[in-house]
């Protein structure tokens, strides 16, 4: 935004952080992020929730411009995409324009003359605004506002990690979720390049496209029939209108950069989105194993639900990934991010974890059996800690829930940082992960009993030996049985 002009275009305006393989960081437009992609390592935001934005808007752009792949696309190509694909970009600038007079960048012209009376904090989950608790960051409604480029960040956000608001679902406050209802788990596989990254996620399979959000501003979802990708994947579940910046810099409440900030927006719902007839399939979201009647998407555990809610999250996150095809062709590294939740609306923290896979294709159902067994032992060792003679008298030892909810997420934690290694490894991987339940149990054992007795001593290593049985299980003996009476 130069000088005191109010056009603020996204395709050369810095508003991308990115860091270059050369270790140099610096702020690009949607042009340069393009052209220099080969060069580029990673979007560079602090937030994953902005990195994964990022990535996903690129990428529709690639689309948008490209349509689906060529045959000869690669995979962990690190070459530059070719300049003259993204002619469309500079033919259709003026759908780039976050501000001025005419069309904008995912903003409903609708309401352009309509008082803007809600914070542009909004757009920014980690801002607390309205009656939101501060904790680390403060905040005052319409008093505090974000730079140009947080707030085209935050537009970027709506698609992918918007949250139903508000009651009921008229226009003027019912506020329905994206198009992946409550935000899912997002997957991405990881390439060596920004180039890379994107070329990898750009799948090959001849995808309808469809129209960006874009292209055709306040575009609504079909209620029957397949959505297509790109209209499922930028479609807004908000009409926003940014006011103008400030005539005076101040310091953005989200990045701290000092610029003329914009204070205030129309933040309006579209009323409710949901349509039983309509089918949308999220390229980069983990759903529920296909064995299950009703597929549903994979979410980052609610962390403040119960001590140990995220403790197996990492086992059904790769039960998912294992059964999805997002690995079926090729390895490297998957990125998985999502945010957790109170309420549906309520943000809590950004999760976000790196997974290296080595596991050959050939490997795959055996791995995911592996981690389905590892989930089963382990919601079962509550029950291993009862006393043998008191199973059906489980209710009177309230004590054991607490105790494996004060180490299950410090265990899981350790072994899911393994998780590449027990995907490639053989079974005494797996007995090795086993084993780190141990040294916890010891301690859970002198807390549960005392040891001044031989029963109480007895009691204490029968605790101190419960952990997942990961050991091969025994093939059954297929010799066929003598019959009653005959021939010995």
């Amino acid at each position: 935004m130069n000088g005191r002009s109010m056009n603020y275009n996204l395709l050369d305006e810095k508003w991308i952080p990115v860091l270059y393989r050369d270790g140099a960081w610096d702020r690009v437009g949607i042009r340069k992020a393009l052209e220099d992609a080969a060069r580029i390592r990673q979007v560079a935001a602090s937030n994953p929730m902005d990195r994964l934005a990022i990535l996903r808007f690129l990428l529709t752009l690639l689309y948008w411009c490209r349509g689906n792949p060529p045959e000869d696309a690669g995979g962990e190509a690190v070459e530059a995409f070719p300049s003259d694909w993204f002619s469309k970009l500079d033919a259709n600038r003026d759908c780039f324009n976050l501000l001025g007079e005419g069309k904008r960048f995912y903003q409903n012209s609708a309401y352009r003359r309509i008082k803007a009376e809600h914070t542009t904090n909004y757009l920014i989950h980690e801002v607390p605004s309205g009656t939101n608790k501060w904790h680390f960051r403060h905040s005052t409604d319409k008093m505090n506002g974000l730079c140009p480029a947080c707030c085209a960040m935050g537009l970027i956000r709506l698609p992918v990690f918007a949250t139903s608001a508000g009651k009921g679902m008229t226009y003027d406050s019912g506020k329905s979720p994206g198009i992946n209802s409550k935000p899912p788990l997002y997957v991405l596989q990881i390439g060596t390049s920004l180039a890379a990254t994107l070329r990898l996620s750009w799948n090959k399979a001849k995808l309808e496209t469809g129209t960006p959000e874009w292209e055709t501003p306040n575009m609504q979802l079909p209620k029957t029939g397949e959505v297509p990708l790109l209209t499922g994947m930028t479609w807004l579940p908000r009409s926003v209108w940014l006011s103008d910046p400030k005539e005076h810099e101040s310091e953005c409440i989200s990045c701290g950069r000092t610029e003329r900030l914009i204070w205030r927006c129309v933040f309006d719902g579209k009323g409710s989105s949901k349509a039983e007839a309509r089918i949308w399939r999220d390229p980069h979201v983990l759903y529920s194993p296909s064995g299950k009647r009703e597929v549903t998407s994979l979410r980052a555990s609610d962390a403040l639900g119960a001590a140990d809610a995220a403790a197996g999250q990492w086992a059904r996150i790769m039960g998912g990934l294992l059964e999805s095809s997002v690995i079926s062709s090729t390895g490297g590294s998957i990125w998985i991010v999502g945010f957790s939740t109170v309420q549906n609306d309520k943000y809590l923290e950004a999760v976000e974890r790196v997974i290296p896979l080595r596991s050959p294709p050939d490997q795959l159902q055996e791995s995911i059996e592996k981690v389905q067994r590892w989930q089963q032992k382990a919601r079962g060792l509550g029950r291993r800690l009862i006393p043998p003679k008191e199973k059906k008298a489980s209710r009177k030892h309230k004590e054991i829930a607490p105790m494996l909810s004060a180490i299950r997420p410090h265990v899981e934690g350790k072994v899911s940082a393994k998780v590449g290694e027990l995907l490639a490894g053989n079974d005494d991987a797996w007995e090795d992960a086993a084993s780190e339940y141990r040294p916890m149990m010891w301690k859970v054992a002198r807390s549960l009993s005392p040891g001044f007795t031989t029963a109480a001593v007895q009691r204490r290593k029968q605790i101190a030996r419960v952990a997942p049985d990961m050991r091969p299980r025994a093939e059954p003996d297929k010799r066929p049985k003598r019959k009653k009476g005959g021939d010995k």
